[in-house]
C-alpha cells in the first residue's frame, strides 16, 4: 500500500509559512516593547533578548526559504533540501544549510545561556 507524502510536505510548509509570520510579527512586537517599553535597566540580558529574537528572526526566513527536512539518527542529525529556491546551485544551498544549522546551534546555545543567567538571577 504506497501513499503518496504530498500531503504532509504541503502540511510541512504551511507549518513553516505560519511560524515565519508569526515569528516576524511576534518578535518585532517583543523588540520594540524591549527596546522601548522597558523602564528598569536590566543590561547586557536586554541585549541578549533582542539579540535571541533577530536570531530567531533569521532562523524562520531561512527556514522559509529552504524548507530543509531533518534526518536523525542516534545522536547525529542530516538537514537536507529537496528543493532548489531562485534555482540556486546544489553548492549555495548547501552553503545556505551550513548557514541555518549555525543559526539552529546559536539559538540553541543562547536558549542555555538565558537558563544559566535565570537560574543565577533566582537563586544567587
Amino acid at each position: 500500500m504506497t501513499e503518496s507524502f504530498v500531503r504532509y510536505v504541503k502540511y510541512a510548509e504551511f507549518v513553516a509559512q505560519f511560524g515565519f509570520f508569526s515569528t516576524i510579527i511576534f518578535c518585532f512586537i517583543f523588540i520594540f516593547l524591549t527596546l522601548f517599553g522597558v523602564k528598569r535597566n536590566f543590561g547586557s540580558y536586554k541585549n541578549l533578548l533582542i539579540l535571541f529574537s533577530a536570531v530567531g528572526i533569521v532562523f524562520a526566513t531561512i527556514e522559509l526559504i529552504l524548507y530543509p527536512n531533518g534526518y536523525s539518527h542516534n545522536a547525529g542529525f542530516i538537514f537536507y533540501s529537496a528543493s532548489r529556491p531562485f534555482n540556486m546551485s546544489k553548492e549555495a544551498v548547501s552553503s545556505l544549510l551550513a548557514f541555518y544549522t549555525g543559526v539552529y546551534a546559536s539559538t540553541i546555545s543562547m536558549l542555555s545561556v538565558q537558563f544559566v543567567y535565570r537560574y543565577w538571577a533566582i537563586f544567587e
